[in-house]
């Protein structure tokens, strides 16, 4: 399947499957790198910026997940600190 061809179907996948299409693809580049842990500096403030994104999201969309409330709850199992 060519990648034109995945593309065009991210539209009709469910969240479930496109969790686990970002997941199983994030772990493939990370091989491809040479990285042969999935870790990250809880400091980043990528990751920061990231994680205040998605709680504005769930805010912003509330039918379609978790809300922010409920993704901060989330955070803390998400990271060690």
């Amino acid at each position: 399947m060519s990648l034109t061809e995945i593309e065009a179907q991210l539209e009709h996948l469910t969240p479930e499957e496109l969790r686990r299409l970002a997941l199983r693809s994030w772990s493939i580049f990370q091989k491809r790198e040479g990285h042969s842990e999935n870790e990250c500096d809880e400091d980043d403030p990528f990751l920061l910026s990231a994680l205040d994104r998605a709680v504005e999201h769930a805010d912003s969309h509330p039918a379609s997940g978790c809300t922010g409330d409920e993704t901060r709850e989330r955070i803390g199992e998400w990271i060690s600190k």
